[in-house]
């Protein structure tokens, strides 16, 4: 394990020049052009919405209600512009809207006012460039039982610069007192705890009905509005690249990536001593064939090895990754697969789910599937005039998934404060299983309340566990001695438009066999808050 540990500064060295160059050009990009600025202009419809923003869990909650129907639901992050248009659309029927409808429809307009007057004044020549700046203060404050606490305050910062309405450059800086209590973040403390990071600084093009993202961000796929088995937004964003094709009712991406460079295991004599490149290509098609039917299928690859370069197959957006790495016996990578939907048979009730096997076995016979499933339902109730929304989801990760033999490749990227790996895909890792419930209720176009109810099983196994041999049979779920947590909590949420959101959640928790011990359990009541304000403006240039 101080092996690997070690390795993340070498990380650092092998690819840092490469990540500062990428922010230094797009903090050039952001902070000269605005001194060209001239008027006020409209919005950016081609900036891609960062994932983790309150958009989501809107587009989330109207999809259930029959809206967004022309917006291709499991592939994110989505455009500013894609969001705008079904904006747009929704108000252009506010008249049959229950209240909690008109809740979400007027936060969304606040949010794409710029957009939306652009719009609305049928301007047919885009602007020739805008640029969109913006931050504003964070905190986050956990209290926990027995004193455990972990408060942090900081400050983000934005900014983009869109010409044509075509290409689009986007930073974000994130300054945090102790932003390594995130697992999102990516660098090292620079006094103290202090940290301060550039999380996002990519560079977007359309042309037609193709759109491509290269640098830094997160990417995401699935239907659930909280978790996702394949790709998700749980781990360090990636550097790389991300393309695109969007028709009127399916759309086909494509992403590939470098992953950190790890140590290989001195346990294992089959791993040759070093340090092993690693990364991540992935391929998936999206279609929607009916308006309340949308279907998704991707595969994903994590490869390397020391000294690996760029597979140039693993290259080619529509090669099966699977039958490549099983027709070539020098190799043994890592695929894994994915199928989604997300079915309303009712206007106001969706049913939604995951399933994802890694690394198919075609014999069906020398080791079990591995096998991952997320499943879920939302239901809006017309009582209380449309302003409640209930949402309930399980969520099972089996044993070994996401492992491998060779630690290069595992499904991870990255490490958390305390040197443990950080999944690409669901925050569950493996063997272990999540079912919650979400109950929320628009009081006020500004409140809302909302309670959880939730219970974690954790298995012994984890990623990173070296595999020595085949998957073995047999093998109970979870595994090990228990760690079970119940929650339940209840919240409220306050929201001036898209400038000011603030969460606060309290309840009991109570988790036993703490980290796998037989008869250690702790429990008590718990304390969370989250405050994000944003203010923007766009210029033209």
């Amino acid at each position: 394990m101080r092996s690997l540990r070690l390795t993340r500064a070498t990380r650092r060295s092998n690819h840092g020049n490469m990540k500062r160059r990428l922010g230094a050009a797009a903090f050039a990009i952001l902070i000269v052009l605005p001194c060209a600025t001239s008027a006020a202009a409209g919005g950016n419809r081609t900036e891609d919405i960062p994932l983790g923003s309150w958009v989501y869990d809107a587009v989330f909650e109207l999809s259930t209600q029959g809206h967004f129907e022309t917006l291709l639901l499991h592939t994110r992050p989505y455009t500013r512009g894609e969001v705008t248009d079904a904006v747009r659309f929704m108000a252009g029927h506010s008249n049959s809207l229950s209240a909690g409808e008109h809740i979400l429809l007027s936060r969304l307009q606040s949010e794409f006012a710029e957009e939306l007057a652009d719009t609305e004044s049928h301007r047919v020549t885009p602007r020739d460039q805008t640029v969109r700046l913006g931050g504003g203060p964070t905190a986050h404050i956990d209290q926990f039982h027995e004193g455990y606490a972990k408060n942090r305050i900081g400050f983000d910062a934005s900014g983009s610069f869109t010409a044509a309405n075509r290409v689009t450059a986007r930073m974000r800086l994130r300054v945090d007192s102790d932003g390594r209590q995130d697992s999102q973040f990516h660098g090292e403390y620079w006094r103290e705890k202090f940290t301060a990071w550039v999380d996002q600084a990519v560079l977007t093009g359309q042309l037609g009905r193709f759109h491509a993202a290269f640098g830094r961000e997160f990417w995401r796929w699935g239907p659930s509005s909280v978790d996702a088995l394949l790709i998700s937004d749980h781990s360090p964003p990636f550097d790389g690249l991300r393309l695109t094709y969007r028709a009127h009712n399916w759309s086909f991406g494509f992403m590939t990536t470098m992953l950190d460079p790890l140590g290989t295991d001195p346990t294992d004599p089959e791993e040759p001593v070093g340090i092993a490149n690693r990364y991540l290509a992935g391929h998936l098609i999206d279609w929607r064939p009916r308006r309340n039917l949308e279907l998704a299928i991707s595969e994903v690859v994590v490869y390397g090895g020391v000294n690996r370069p760029w597979a140039l197959n693993y290259l080619n957006p529509i090669l099966p990754y699977y039958w490549e790495q099983l027709n070539n016996n020098d190799v043994n990578d890592n695929p894994l697969w994915n199928l989604e939907f997300s079915w309303r048979p009712l206007r106001h009730l969706e049913i939604y789910g995951e399933w994802m096997i890694d690394d198919f076995q075609i014999d069906f016979t020398s080791e079990p599937q591995q096998i991952g499933v997320l499943g879920g339902v939302s239901w809006s109730p017309r009582a209380l005039d449309g302003r409640l929304f209930l949402n309930g989801e399980y969520e099972r990760i089996n044993t070994f998934v996401y492992g491998q033999g060779r630690s290069w490749n595992r499904y991870v990227h990255d490490r958390n404060l305390h040197g443990d790996v950080i999944g690409i895909g669901s925050d569950l890792g493996t063997d272990a299983d999540r079912l919650t419930f979400r109950p929320r209720c628009h009081v006020s176009p500004q409140i809302d309340l909302s309670g959880l109810a939730e219970s974690v099983r954790r298995g012994w196994d984890r990623i990173d566990r070296p595999q020595t041999s085949s998957v073995p049979k047999g093998v109970p779920f979870p595994s090990g001695i228990v760690e079970r947590q119940w929650t339940l909590g209840l919240g409220l949420h306050g929201q001036k438009g898209g400038h000011i959101i603030i969460d606060v959640q309290g309840g009991y928790q109570k988790t036993q066999n703490v980290g796998h011990a037989m008869g250690v359990d702790r429990r008590g009541g718990y304390f969370q808050l989250r405050l994000a304000c944003q203010w923007w403006r766009t210029f033209g240039v």
